[in-house]
């Protein structure tokens, strides 16, 4: 197509002849997608972004003006298309490594937390009966230590001087495990 023909294409076009822009597609659709794998080396991609410039194309058919010959329009499109294609896919290969390195921080930090949970259990089932059934009241279950007196039968001092032996012990525990 010369240059008189390619812009009386796009105007009828514009004038809503779908067998033109039919003519447009089967005569450049090869072509542009063969450049844009130039640009991309993704076969899918460059068919996707050669579709997505002709349905552009055809959905502003009405305010498109060509001051160029068809061709050489669809090829500063389809490049500019591919251009902005690859930097989306470098932005999104970055979000990617940044998740990567956030999921195997979080993964870590889960592990090591599992870990120190692990440690406590084991630290605290080292506890005399009543020094383990005390802590737990406090600390699981949220009792406060006039109501674990009450439960238990003793005096609140005595609950106080439990907890305290009892988080002295942990912390011997952990630190003999290694645990901080």
């Amino acid at each position: 197509m010369g240059k008189s023909n390619s812009n009386n294409g796009v105007r009828e076009i514009a004038l809503d002849s779908y067998s033109n822009f039919q003519h447009l597609f089967e005569s450049y659709y090869g072509r542009l997608c063969a450049y844009v794998f130039t640009l991309t080396h993704n076969h899918s991609a460059s068919e996707d972004i050669v579709q997505e410039l002709f349905i552009r194309l055809w959905n502003d058919r009405e305010r498109i003006r060509i001051q160029e010959n068809v061709l050489a329009y669809l090829f500063r499109a389809s490049r500019n298309a591919a251009l902005n294609y690859m930097r989306g896919e470098a932005n999104r290969d970055q979000n990617i490594k940044k998740l990567d390195v956030q999921e195997s921080v979080v993964d870590r930090d889960f592990l090591e937390e599992e870990e120190f949970v692990s440690f406590l259990e084991d630290c605290i089932d080292d506890l005399p009966d009543r020094c383990q059934q005390v802590f737990r009241m406090s600390r699981f279950e949220g009792c406060k230590q006039a109501e674990i007196a009450d439960q238990l039968g003793t005096s609140v001092k005595t609950i106080k001087n439990q907890i305290w032996k009892s988080l002295q012990y942990l912390r011997t525990c952990l630190e003999a495990k290694d645990a901080f």
